[in-house]
This record gives structure tokens, sequence and C-alpha cells, in this order.
């Protein structure tokens, strides 16, 4: 038993990368990986030992029954199960399936899925990128961070995006880089899968990514502030990639996902909007609830209900997001030129996230595009007397502040990648 849980403890500390094989191990020296996914043709002696001697954990991807029975005869560490349909597995397991699959509830140490979009500004299919619009007029970028609001708000167990690269692809360190900030940035670990043609001389910027966020574990169990709160749930379309919580954080305005079944006046404590998704399945009490305690509330129109997404999809079509924008203008209304924790100026392509403790508020931010960002200004609710900018490659620095009708003005004059502001 002891050991079972100390084994759990571990693996929920993994910091994973799929591993084909193609290179030595001893390219990992220096790095912040812990663990490796393998497919059955990697299940070799050689390789597990040589891992475990170099401190590595070794997690067998499994599809169906049979493979994970098989990879339970292994040194294995855990089976990772990347399947809908097997459900008796040897233990310990992992689950990354469908996100319709997701056991919040589970009591594996690790949860995930492998339908995660892959961050960055819209991308033509086979083609450049571009700077499509989306619903609120903004960039579109594809985030995974809605989704995983909705999963921070849901459980405490560490999950994992496990997207491998499709088939032919061929991005630079900053592609692969955006997609671990944009997966940490809300507390959830991307699992590294490089295409066989990024060159091992570009790994280091992608680890020294994921070493900075992994250096800063305390932000995944602080509380994500916003006073815009989305009582939403996963019948009403909290797993779909562009829902309502992605075109506010496109948006930049702080936005919290509150599941309906967690309806309490703790959980829409200091909400100044709140957005009711399907109001009329609500109890009398959650309704109450929402009226006394919600501030604003936003419903959409007269029997609007959330598009439903097509089987197998996590994301919405043309004509879904069409019956999406129908509560747009009354939300948008809500929202537009306030501040409900952050007010963020000339960040196109960009992203923020808002935590807050007993004593400090950490604003993290993502680059999605390909070039450095300048002049970013944030109005953060609050006097702070100590700002810090922390960046993956250079000692902390100090900012400059100066008082805003908000709060606290605070300028960032470059952006690279990722950051986080830090205000005592």
């Amino acid at each position: 038993m002891l050991a079972a849980m100390a084994l759990a403890a571990t693996l929920a500390d993994c910091v994973p990368m799929r591993w084909t094989g193609a290179q030595p191990l001893s390219v990992l020296e220096g790095s912040p990986i812990t663990c490796l996914l393998i497919e059955e043709p990697q299940w070799t002696n050689t390789l597990i030992e040589a891992a475990h001697e170099k401190g590595l954990r070794i997690l067998a991807v499994a599809r169906n029954p049979q493979q994970a029975q098989r990879a339970a005869q292994r040194n294995i560490d855990a089976i990772v199960l990347e399947s809908t349909t097997t459900t008796a597995t040897p233990e310990p397991t992992i689950s990354l399936g469908a996100r319709k699959d997701i056991r919040f509830d589970s009591q594996q140490p690790i949860i995930g899925t492998t339908q995660a979009v892959w961050p960055g500004i819209e991308i033509e299919h086979g083609g450049p990128r571009t700077t499509s619009a989306a619903p609120t007029g903004t960039a579109w970028i594809h985030t995974n961070t809605g989704f995983m609001r909705f999963v921070r708000s849901r459980t405490k167990t560490p999950f994992w995006l496990a997207n491998t690269p499709p088939p032919g692809t061929a991005w630079t360190a900053t592609r692969y880089q955006q997609a671990v900030a944009d997966a940490a940035s809300t507390g959830a670990r991307w699992v590294l899968a490089f295409d066989d043609k990024l060159p091992v001389s570009e790994w280091k910027p992608i680890f020294d990514t994921v070493r900075f966020y992994e250096s800063h574990k305390e932000w995944r169990t602080m509380k994500p502030y916003a006073e815009v709160a989305i009582v939403q749930d996963e019948t009403t379309g909290a797993l779909v990639t562009g829902n309502l919580l992605d075109m506010l954080s496109v948006m930049n305005t702080p936005v919290r996902a509150v599941p309906s079944r967690d309806l309490t006046e703790v959980t829409l404590q200091g909400a100044k909007v709140t957005v009711a998704i399907n109001p009329q399945a609500y109890t009398a009490e959650q309704q109450a609830l929402i009226a006394k305690h919600g501030g604003k509330l936003v419903t959409g129109p007269s029997q609007w209900k959330m598009p439903e997404p097509t089987e197998g999809r996590i994301t919405f079509d043309k004509a879904q997001y069409k019956d999406l924008e129908a509560i747009w203008p009354e939300l948008h209304l809500a929202v537009q030129r306030k501040n409900f924790g952050v007010r963020m100026f000339n960040i196109t392509g960009v992203l923020t996230y808002l935590l807050k403790d007993n004593t400090r508020t950490v604003l993290q931010l993502v680059n999605y595009t390909d070039y450095p960002v300048e002049n970013i200004t944030a109005f953060v609710q609050g006097k702070y007397t100590t700002v810090e900018l922390l960046t993956p490659n250079a000692p902390p620095r100090k900012l400059n502040t100066y008082t805003a009708p908000d709060g606290t003005a605070v300028e960032i004059d470059k952006l690279e990648i990722s950051a986080a502001v830090i205000l005592r």
C-alpha cells in the first residue's frame, strides 16, 4: 500500500515526453524530462534498464487490453492507456483518452486527454500562419486554456495534454514552446512529442520553457482570479475548445469556470458578471444563489442553448459558431472596457491568466505569434509595492509601475514567448 502510494506521488510529479528511440538517451541529460512514454516496439529491456539507470520513469503506451497485459509483464512504472473502450487494466494506469471520457473523480495519479488543439495563431491547412478573426473580432488563437479553466474547476489531479504532431508536420521550436506554455499557464503539462524533422539542436529552448514552469509548481495550486464567472458543465460545452471561456480569454477578460454542481456562495464570491449557460436546468436554489451572489446575469436570447458539437469533435463547426454568437452582444456589453481583475493593452496575439493567493498575484502571459510583442501595459486591481518579471532565460527583473484608476499599472517592454509578472 505504501509503495503504491509513493509511486503514485512520484508519477504525479512526472515531466513527460514521448520517446521513439531515434536518439540516444544522452540527449536528455540536463533536461527537465523525468518520464518517457514509449510505444510497444520500444519495450525492450535494454531501453527500460538504461532509462531507469538515468532516473527516468518508463510509461508503456497501450491501446487495448491485450497490449496492456503485455506491458504489465515488463519492468515499467505505469501504463498509459490511450483508449476509450478498455476499462480493466493492470495498475498503475494513466488514462489519456477522448475528452468526453475524462473521469474527473478518478483515483489515478494523472488524468488527461489526447484531444487538444495545437496552440498558435490560426493556421490554414498545409499553409502559413494567418490572422483570422474570432467571433470577438480579435485574432483567432488556437488554445486549450478555455477547456483547461473548466478542468481546473473540476479537479486538482495533475492533467496532461498528450497530442502527437500531425503526419508530415515540421514545426519550429517556437511552436512547441507555445504548446508547453499554453498548457502550463493553466496548470497542465504538455506531453512533448517532437516531429522527426525537429533537430536535436532546437530541443534546448523547449526544455528551458518546460523547466521554467516546473520551477514554479506553486502556480498550479493558486486560484484563478476573475470577477466574471461562467456556470458551465460537460453537457453545456465546457469540454469544447472555442466556447465562451475561450472567447473571453482571447479578449483577455479574466474569467473563471463554475460547474453547476459546485454552485455555492463561496464559488460565486466576487463575481460581478455571471454567465448562465443553461439556467432553465438549474434548481430553484441554484437560481437564487446566482441572483444573490452572481452580479449581473447573462443568459443570451430567450431559450438560447449552447450548441453541441458533432460526435468526435472538440471544436464547433461554422454553423455552431454562428449559434454561439447569439449570446455575444449581451455578454460583450456586460464586459467591455471593464477591469475584472486585470485589463490589458497592446497584446495582439497574447493571452493572459491571473492567479492570486494570500501573498501575491501572478499574471501569466503567453505570446502565440512568431515575433516579440512590445510595450504591453497591464492595469491590475490592487496596490502593489514590488513587481517583477520572470522569464525562462533571464533573472527576475523589476518592472516600472504607476498608479492607475483600477489599481496598479505595469509596463512590460517586450514579451518573447512566455513570462509571468509577480506582484506583491
